[in-house]
């Protein structure tokens, strides 16, 4: 077979097949198009979804409005609040029994309970502290119509709700690593 006629015959293929008009054209054009917006779409939609399930993995769970009441009397109450931390929280007969941990003024760790019993008014219709036992001590009425007087601060600024995780089953988890929070390490090397 000769080169003429090779062309020849792709020259006669080609002349068979129907030539495509504009409208044909543009129409195969929009359905590419079309294909590819569903693909990107699907594509967006699983990826809005994976990060969606990320960010709820994530977020903490939140408590009661009375919670952060009760959490916000613990922190008035120890002298240092910055190292509290709740591990425990049960509702007893309408109120919150928390189970917390702090370091007191001799630097000793230390958990203790906290019963709280948050209700309405009756006469203002406004919730406030009814009853607080710290420990084994329970707070004078004078003491809770002060705490009281802090409600309409607590309903104007947000409070922390963060429900606290559990604690770990076995005593070598119970371990706190307080030393991983602290700014400075001292490492000191021994010279050789």
């Amino acid at each position: 077979m000769t080169q003429e006629e090779e062309i020849e015959k792709q020259t006669t293929i080609q002349e068979e097949q129907p030539e495509q008009t504009l409208a044909e054209k543009i129409r195969a054009e929009k359905k590419v198009r079309q294909k590819k917006l569903v693909k990107r779409s699907i594509i967006a939609c699983i990826v809005f979804i994976f990060g969606y399930g990320i960010w709820i993995l994530f977020k903490p769970f939140k408590a009661s409005a009375e919670y952060g009441m009760c959490r916000t009397y613990i922190e008035l109450s120890i002298p240092y609040p910055h190292t509290l931390y709740v591990n425990k929280i049960t509702e007893i007969g309408g109120g919150l029994k928390i189970w917390y941990t702090h370091t007191d003024a001799f630097g000793e760790f230390r958990m203790e309970p906290m019963q709280c019993t948050i209700g309405r008014n009756p006469e203002t219709g406004a919730m406030e502290l009814q009853k607080l036992t710290i420990f084994k001590s329970s707070l004078s009425k004078e003491r809770i119509a002060f705490l009281n007087s802090s409600v309409p601060y607590f309903q104007a600024n947000p409070l922390i709700v963060d429900w606290p995780s559990a604690l770990p089953d076995s005593l070598r988890a119970l371990h706190f690593n307080f030393d991983r929070f602290r700014r400075i390490r001292l490492r000191i090397r021994k010279s050789v």
